[in-house]
């Protein structure tokens, strides 16, 4: 389904496109800058209208967002919101409070490096009027989700974060403050031509802010602070938060947190916006069809906090393109759960009757004995499967909810059935194996 309504959403945007270019050439060439603005507008929020569920109560409308302390953001071109707001008399412009708004966007003409700039300050302002308050349930279990994704551990106490590594610690309050914030999306239809020139001018406005002295650091430059989404043609950069792009963590400590792709952008928004409603108002994971496919993103930009001095920051890291390099059409792999040793499968299927097994127990070390088992090195490739954790009083967990264990083609696997996805899988393995 989601396939389906990016394309149409893609198409919609290239017929609109196309109408706004047939009247200035067949009636005036309009150059008012505000008109030529609500122009784009109209079309973002024609496209924004066609992506949300009617059953909601959802909408899509202009204005301020305010919060509790009455600080309020700056215009919004379009924003999607739930629920009732406060029309600003005379006009077509509403005031909503910021726990009703799902998504602020930006729309520009020409996304050049002004615009950008223009856009990320005002997706600044958004989180500068987030405040501090408590999750819902639907918040938390999304949260939770991201967070065992990034770190291949549950989420610890709010009490107890501070006990925790740096790593953990920022890790724990940037992906709870996503959680709650509104997605923040900038919707260019022109201005950087391809992904490699979005890629620099967003690394050249990065490097003009990101200070390497600690003791004057510039603030709203943290991966919290970027964009979910930044897009412009057939170009996008894609906030890697767990909404829904799963966090991924690599060996050198370094949160891979900005992504970018050629492939359809409004099927990137689709995904952020579409897991933001189906986590807040429980709907089917069928929305997202078999979802057997994994989009192969291009590596980009990533982050790890850093302490010095007493002083807490983020340094980054970004990969760099060759002149050369090309995307020749959007890459995609199959999506298959984890593939288990024979040790793995054993404590898997333990775990999903036991619930629990501690480390110093006779029954695990007698699994290590046998299989010839180093307990770290064991360890280390569960966790790196997002499988299990250990608790700190050496218990070993599920990180699933549904946890299914399966035979396939002769290898044991193991995945999340939550969203009945693992079912899926193993009726095409088995489909396969038979042909």
């Amino acid at each position: 389904m989601i396939n389906t309504v990016a394309d149409m959403l893609l198409e919609l945007k290239k017929t609109e496109e196309e109408k706004i270019k047939h009247f200035n050439k067949e009636f005036v060439d309009l150059k008012h800058p505000t008109i030529v603005g609500d122009m784009f507008e109209g079309t973002a929020q024609k496209i924004l209208e066609k992506s949300i569920f009617k059953d909601f109560d959802l909408r899509v409308v202009s204005g301020q967002i305010i919060n509790k302390n009455k600080e309020k953001s700056g215009q919004i071109d379009c924003m999607i919101v739930e629920g009732e707001g406060v029309q600003i008399p005379n006009t077509d412009h509403w005031i909503y409070d910021i726990s009703q708004v799902i998504a602020v966007i930006e729309v520009k003409k020409n996304l050049n490096k002004n615009d950008l700039i223009d856009s990320y300050a005002k997706m600044l302002k958004i989180s500068d009027i987030v405040e501090p308050r408590d999750i819902t349930p639907t918040e938390f279990r999304l949260f939770r989700d991201s967070f065992r994704s990034a770190l291949g551990m549950d989420v610890p106490e709010h009490e107890d974060v501070g006990n925790y590594d740096l790593f953990t610690q920022m890790m724990y309050h940037s992906l709870l403050m996503e959680t709650v914030t509104p997605l923040r999306v900038v919707f260019g239809f022109y201005g950087y031509s391809t992904m490699k020139s979005l890629r620099k001018g967003f690394i050249q406005y990065l490097n003009e802010n990101v200070s390497a002295d600690l003791n004057q650091p510039i603030k709203g430059f943290s991966p919290y602070s970027f964009p979910n989404l930044i897009f412009t043609r057939d170009s996008s950069l894609i906030k890697i938060n767990g909404i829904p792009y799963h966090p991924y963590v690599d060996e050198n400590g370094y949160w891979e947190c900005y992504t970018s792709s050629n492939h359809n952008p409004l099927f990137h928004f689709l995904e952020m916006l579409w897991t933001k409603l189906s986590y807040k108002h429980g709907i089917s994971s069928d929305i997202f069809g078999e979802d057997l496919k994994i989009e192969g993103h291009v590596r980009f930009l990533r982050s790890r906090p850093i302490s010095r001095d007493g002083k807490i920051g983020w340094e980054f890291a970004y990969a760099e393109l060759p002149d050369d390099f090309e995307v020749e059409g959007t890459l995609f792999k199959d999506w298959e759960p984890a593939e288990l040793s024979g040790a793995e499968h054993l404590l898997m299927v333990w775990l999903c009757n036991e619930e629990s097994i501690n480390t110093n127990s006779e029954v695990f070390q007698n699994l290590l004995h046998q299989h010839n088992l180093d307990e770290l090195e064991f360890l280390a490739g569960l966790k790196a499967k997002k499988l299990v954790y250990k608790d700190r009083n050496n218990e070993l967990k599920l990180l699933t909810d549904e946890c299914l264990v399966v035979c396939a083609a002769g290898k044991f696997y193991a995945g999340e059935n939550r969203d009945r996805r693992m079912n899926r899988w193993l009726r095409k393995t088995k489909s396969m194996t038979k042909i």
